[in-house]
């Protein structure tokens, strides 16, 4: 029997699964909710969607479990030593042969930051931004060694973030604290409010908050800051600035000399794959000021291909330009990863 190879991307807004051949065939895939062990309803509501989405792909494939001969879990909430373990023994329960091949070192479980470092770097050594509804940033050494920023980041990014800073900058406006800006009359045209104290009340009141996410509202961030706002403008600075301190020190941290090495940096996730992306821009800008060594690249593919990818490389398939093609051209519709 062909072996399969597993790649697995779980974040808070959705969990994607692709099933490839060793030639990069994309042959099975899955989708499902949260798998997101901190963001979940529940620990095992994170587990059922990890669990429903790869066997959704084993389905679509025909394949079984015992059919996959490489498997790449790459969740958000892999941040501590116990998150890891946490999920060893739940694949363990609920995957026991693809658990299995982690005494053969071909089933590696770690933080959703790693899966987009092949989709724009083929190696897999280089440091990996990510900017969606939150942020991640992880990286792969020259001699193998990784890092992942998880908690150390300390600055909120991603969409959540940008909204996060602009309606701070709207509260503080309000009090007298801090300038005018136009973030006020976006955000509450946006949200629907009469004004910012009702704002404010229903985004921290008890009971039912509103049921239009904050994250929604970068693109009012984004508008504003075209439109010369100075906040938001400063909020995108920031944001760029961040990402790249952030994408240095975890370059660092897995054994680049970031005073020498050219550091492939792969830009990656929807806030900075959007089309004019300003927080993309930002992060370009901010690079060559604080991380002079990064080479900067977007990736070509989502982050789900790049867990496929893991799995085959450390299954020991060479993952060379034309498997990283029949994957790209097998890859289900935009829809199946779209946020």
């Amino acid at each position: 029997m062909t072996p399969l190879y597993l790649g697995v991307d779980a974040g808070n807004s959705k969990t994607v699964v692709l099933l490839c051949t060793a030639a990069g065939e994309v042959v099975g895939s899955g989708r499902s909710g949260n798998g997101d062990i901190y963001g979940a309803s529940s620990e095992r509501a994170a587990v059922e969607a990890v669990i429903a989405a790869v066997k959704e792909a084993l389905t679509v494939a025909g394949a079984q479990p015992d059919g996959i001969g490489g498997a790449a879990f790459r969740l958000a909430g892999v941040d501590w030593p116990e998150d890891h373990a946490f999920w060893v023994d739940a694949l363990a329960a609920e995957l026991p042969d693809v658990a299995a091949l982690r005494a053969y070192d071909r089933c590696s479980i770690s933080n959703d930051g790693f899966a987009a470092i092949r989709c724009g770097e083929p190696s897999g050594n280089g440091v990996a931004v990510i900017g969606g509804t939150g942020s991640a940033v992880a990286g792969r050494g020259p001699g193998g060694a990784e890092w992942s920023m998880s908690f150390w980041i300390q600055d909120a990014h991603g969409a959540s973030g940008l909204v996060a800073g602009a309606l701070r900058a709207v509260y503080r406006a309000e009090l007298g604290l801090g300038p005018k800006t136009a973030l006020t009359k976006r955000l509450l045209a946006y949200f629907g409010y009469a004004d910012v104290e009702e704002m404010l009340h229903q985004f921290t009141r008890r009971g039912d908050r509103p049921s239009r996410p904050w994250h929604t509202a970068a693109r009012e961030v984004a508008g504003a800051a075209a439109d010369g706002d100075a906040e938001a403008l400063r909020i995108l600075r920031e944001h760029g600035e961040h990402l790249a301190d952030y994408a240095r020190v975890t370059a660092a941290r897995v054994g680049f000399d970031v005073a020498s090495d050219e550091v492939p940096v792969v830009l990656a996730g929807s806030v900075i794959d959007a089309d004019g992306s300003p927080v993309r821009a930002a992060v370009l800008a901010a690079l060559p000021e604080r991380f002079a060594s990064a080479r900067p690249r977007l990736a070509t593919l989502p982050p789900v291909a790049g867990a496929a990818l893991d799995a085959l490389a450390e299954a020991g398939v060479e993952v060379t330009p034309e498997v990283t093609s029949r994957l790209r051209a097998s890859m289900p519709p935009p829809a199946f990863v779209r946020t």
